[in-house]
């Protein structure tokens, strides 16, 4: 017969055993709880509408190298036509835009003062010589001193200087093409009164045409020592075929500012191709990667991760529509492009952008333009 005492001792291991039982069941519950909210939210990533992604191929280290460059149409030369003398302008060809050839009179200016000169100066030489003539005579006769026969000598030479430096000048009233080119400026008009060194016109030298842009100096320093394979230029206008150019010339000093150097590429004139000097163009040039490297090529912007922890990509898994996660070891970085080494495969896409917004397994959809 149990007294009122067992019962109390009863109750209470009852009591007892309640609450731990009752701390174990909250606790398991809390737990599962939080394992369920993890495996929601990883659910929900999963069950959500695939993420739409820009897919690059795996492409293998090029033994080539290829880049474009917007350009600039220029001419060989431009330069400034001005007198080497002074006077009234008395003719003038220079319509802008002419093509003009090689020794055709665009200028002249009066011509008659220096004609006079020209006639002034060959008088004072016949003088001179006759001079000469009689004093030499009376010098081997005795009757002159040596000092007055040099002196007439030289006289008559400073005689011959005078005459022309005048028929220089008299050449210098015409001014003529000095090569093939096109009036690019007029800079007067006719019968105006020029000083000599002013200048008058501008001149630019179309015998070939040039192909002038810049490029980037971490481009230059890479390909410093890979050879020129090909390159092409194409007007930046409707149905513009592209002609063949080859390498002129570069600067070694970058500018300032933009750290690039400029570069210039030049073809000879086609018939009937209007090249205007100014005219935007694209030149396309290829180059033999002497030392290229093993490995395969990605997109900089592909990589996710840093240097202490590593970096990764992500794979996509076309069977599955789904992305995987692929350790990548970076080799070299070049512009917007990575060398890595990695178990991928030219076959593979990866991801290009939005990397950091994925999760291993994630659904995704291949963004395919419009």
């Amino acid at each position: 017969m149990l007294t009122s005492h067992h019962y109390l001792l009863s109750a209470n291991l009852n009591g007892d055993i309640g609450v731990a039982m009752f701390r174990k069941i909250l606790l398991f519950i809390m737990c599962t709880g939080l394992l369920s909210c993890d495996q929601e939210s990883a659910v929900k990533a999963l069950d959500e509408k695939p993420a739409v992604v820009q897919l690059a191929r795996v492409q293998a280290v090029p033994h080539q190298n290829k880049y474009s460059f917007p350009a600039t149409v220029s001419a060989v030369k431009t330069i400034e036509l001005s007198f080497e003398v002074s006077g009234r302008l008395n003719q003038l060809d220079l319509v802008q835009g002419k093509k003009i050839k090689k020794g055709y009179l665009l200028a002249s200016i009066d011509r008659a003062p220096f004609e006079r000169r020209v006639d002034e100066q060959q008088v004072r030489l016949d003088i001179a010589k006759k001079d000469l003539g009689r004093i030499k005579t009376m010098f081997d006769k005795g009757m002159a001193s040596q000092s007055m026969y040099d002196n007439a000598e030289t006289q008559m030479e400073l005689a011959k200087i005078d005459l022309n430096n005048a028929l220089q000048d008299l050449s210098y009233t015409q001014l003529r093409a000095p090569f093939d080119a096109q009036v690019s400026e007029r800079l007067v008009d006719n019968n105006s009164y020029v000083q000599s060194g002013k200048s008058i016109a501008r001149l630019q030298d179309l015998s070939r045409i040039y192909f002038t842009f810049n490029v980037p100096e971490r481009i230059l320093s890479a390909n410093a020592n890979n050879e020129l394979v090909s390159a092409t230029a194409t007007l930046l206008s409707r149905n513009s075929p592209s002609f063949d150019v080859e390498y002129v010339e570069h600067r070694t000093q970058p500018e300032p500012i933009t750290q690039t150097y400029q570069v210039v590429f030049a073809m000879e004139p086609v018939d009937k191709q209007v090249f205007t000097p100014g005219a935007r163009a694209k030149v396309e040039v290829t180059l033999e990667n002497s030392q290229p490297l093993s490995g395969l090529v990605l997109p900089l912007s592909a990589l996710v991760g840093d240097k202490n922890k590593g970096f990764f990509v992500w794979r996509y898994q076309q069977q599955q529509k789904s992305v995987e996660k692929v350790t990548v070891t970076v080799l070299k970085i070049i512009g917007k492009r990575v060398i890595v080494d990695s178990e991928l495969t030219e076959s593979d896409h990866i991801v290009r952008a939005g990397v950091n917004q994925l999760v291993e397994g994630q659904q995704v959809t291949p963004y395919k333009a419009p």
